[in-house]
């Protein structure tokens, strides 16, 4: 067992930083990988291994559950990767170029392609290109559902909880650049990933994984048996490159490169190169990677083991495709993605109400004791207004009193030039609203009509409206009685 710790170089920039942690178990290792991920960095803080080889599924769990401890994550975003030795790959082509279509067809015939029935299975795929306009080309993989299950008890057992599980060998294509600093745009490039116990045949293109095969040969069987391993290992690389060709993926690779655990493999390297008649080119995977030389001192006491494939998934993640999660776990995920996210939204929702109230009552309660401070500072003021007030009042009624105070006279002797000399008032009527109105006699009915019009002229009277007229007989004489109402004009 061994254990790395990486520093952080710059701990200033913990901005939209994330946490990342990638395990791989399904070999007799046990790999950790883990990263704190940002915008401008991708930083992996500790890289560990350890020996599972006749552990039960218990002790696996707790020494994961006891790694994780250890790291003092509780945010990291958790992925499980499956080696090529648990996976069925093959390169099919789809007469369709619809997504939907291709899983559709994907999902039906892929029991073809195994001994298992389509209900012990599970199912990816990655879409290498399109050719002949209808047709897509596709690097099929299919895991037994058992293996996932497995998988997922013994980190649901740790108390760990996965949301993906990806295929190790498809992290390669994107890391052939990244990492390896190899160009795949141009030409494809066969990369040959050696590992402690298997080796990964791979073939990358446009940096994407487009063709793999599994050899059970790894560092262990080259180095203890060298003479023995060695020759079956050249047959199975020809053997691999044979396979390729003959499925017509693209074009045949015009490179060979050698990773992962190649440091005891010195002279394979030129073996290969004179054998197979393509250039061979050894890379060391760590030396792309901004470590230190204490980390990769201690790194050289595990030679072999190869990290290159957590550490592929850890950094390029987002660029995997595939994803081996079974349906029903998915939905399970996705029904409790739902769920939080029902309880963050009502919480965001309570915390706004009582923000809201919280505001609304503090606004209350300031305006309150602004409004205190305003009466205290202005109580004087407001004694003093309140007797301007009243003596205002007074004023007022006085003013009105002395403005209307011989105005019944100044009617009275406007009437009196009014009056003809044939026609007499018996009644006068006037009140507070400005109502007026007369009762009286005259000779003639022209002789009221002409009261109303000199009434109209003047400048007390408006509105003047005749109410009605009678005539009667006064003797041998006919009179006419008349009521006349109109509005004093006050001015």
């Amino acid at each position: 067992m061994f254990g790395i710790d990486i520093r952080k170089l710059n701990p200033i920039s913990n901005m939209a930083q994330r946490e990342r942690l990638v395990i791989d178990f399904s070999s007799n290792s046990l790999k950790f990988a883990y990263a704190k991920i940002s915008p401008y960095r991708k930083e992996i803080i500790s890289l560990k291994s350890i020996d599972i080889t006749a552990l039960a599924q218990d002790d696996i769990s707790k020494i994961i559950s006891t790694t994780f401890a250890e790291l003092k994550t509780k945010d990291a975003e958790i992925i499980n990767t499956i080696s090529s030795p648990l996976v069925i790959t093959k390169n099919i082509e789809i007469p369709s170029v619809d997504p939907r279509e291709i899983k559709e067809i994907i999902s039906l015939q892929a029991g073809r392609h195994t001994p298992y029935s389509r209900e012990e299975i599970i199912v990816d795929y990655i879409d290498i290109g399109t050719y002949k306009h209808s047709y897509t080309k596709i690097l099929l993989v299919i895991v037994a559902r058992n293996v996932v299950k497995r998988q997922f008890a013994i980190l649901d057992k740790a108390g760990l909880r996965l949301k993906h599980m990806s295929f190790a060998p498809e992290a390669l294509g994107p890391s052939a650049a990244k990492i390896l600093k190899i160009e795949t745009i141009d030409s494809p490039v066969s990369i040959l990933h050696i590992d402690e116990g298997f080796t990964d045949f791979t073939v990358v293109f446009r940096n994407k994984l487009v063709f793999i095969r599994s050899i059970p040969i790894g560092l262990l069987h080259l180095t203890t048996e060298k003479e023995r391993y060695e020759i079956r290992f050249i047959e199975e690389i020809k053997r691999s490159l044979e396979a390729y060709q003959s499925e017509n993926i693209e074009k045949t690779p015009n490179m060979l490169v050698l990773t992962g655990s190649i440091e005891g493999l010195k002279d394979l390297e030129m073996t290969l190169n004179n054998t197979l008649h393509l250039p061979t080119m050894g890379v060391s995977y760590f030396k792309n990677l901004i470590i230190s030389e204490q980390v990769l001192r201690a790194i050289s006491f595990t030679k072999h083991l190869s990290f290159l494939s957590v550490i592929a998934t850890l950094l390029s993640w987002e660029e995997m495709k595939i994803d081996l999660v079974p349906e029903e776990i998915k939905l399970r995920l996705s029904l409790e993605e739902r769920g939080k996210d029902l309880i963050k939204t009502g919480i965001f929702i309570l915390a706004i109400f009582v923000l809201g109230f919280c505001i609304l009552i503090s606004k209350i309660y300031f305006k309150g004791i602004y409004l205190k401070n305003l009466n205290i500072k202005y109580q004087n003021l407001n004694q003093q207004a309140q007797v301007l007030e009243k003596d205002f009042s007074r004023i007022s009624l006085i003013k009105n009193y002395l403005s209307n105070r011989g105005f019944s006279l100044e009617i009275l002797s406007e009437l009196y030039n009014l009056i003809p000399l044939d026609l007499e008032l018996n009644d006068i009527r006037f009140d507070e609203q400005g109502k007026f109105a007369v009762r009286g006699s005259a000779g003639s009915m022209s002789t009221v009509f002409s009261f109303v019009e000199n009434m109209e002229k003047s400048k007390y009277f408006k509105d003047v409206k005749t109410k009605y007229t009678t005539k009667r007989k006064e003797g041998t004489k006919d009179v006419t009685d008349f009521e006349i109402v109109s509005i004093l004009r006050k001015e």
